[in-house]
């Protein structure tokens, strides 16, 4: 298991000085120091998370968003029981995106289980652009995840700084 901060500090909860002058310069943020205690404490259950790569993590709001390797991405989604280990162990709702995806991977994996049907950019006369994202009405409506188009907003300022717009099509032909 890789983390943000050293992995003697994440089974310990306790900050070498190292990892403290990290975070006080600002690489490190308080919510990479949280998620890789909660990290290591569900890597000691769990062989399959033992094998994870916590890359970077940022809390919008109460919710954590947890960047990991592909493959780590890849084996949460494929096992939703892993998923609900890291929303019972955080207490929260957890948002996982792939760390070193684009930026079109990054709008996939807060949408997913939804499918991104377009994405483009819409640069203003002032400079400003704004980033316009099209997923499928039917299967927005047919989806038991509940679609928080504020929250994704949210947490794609915070994170990325991109100014979201979502539309929804109903015939993606």
């Amino acid at each position: 298991m890789k983390t943000p901060i050293c992995l003697f500090d994440a089974k310990t909860g306790i900050l070498c000085s190292k990892c403290d002058a990290k975070l006080t310069s600002g690489q490190l943020n308080q919510a990479d120091v949280y998620s890789s205690i909660k990290l290591a404490k569900l890597a000691e259950r769990d062989q399959e998370i033992s094998k994870f790569t916590l890359v970077g993590s940022h809390k919008v709001d109460d919710d954590y968003i947890l960047f990991l390797r592909t493959p780590d991405i890849i084996t949460i989604r494929s096992n939703p029981a892993i998923g609900k280990k890291f929303s019972g162990e955080f207490d929260a709702n957890i948002w996982f995106i792939e760390a070193e995806g684009t930026d079109r991977r990054f709008m996939e994996n807060l949408f997913y289980p939804l499918r991104v049907l377009n994405m483009n950019l819409i640069w203003l006369p002032d400079g400003n652009k704004l980033t316009r994202v099209i997923v499928n009405q039917v299967a927005a409506n047919r989806s038991s995840f509940p679609l928080d188009v504020e929250k994704i907003r949210k947490v794609a300022k915070a994170v990325k700084k991109i100014d979201l717009i979502v539309e929804f099509e109903a015939n993606p032909n």
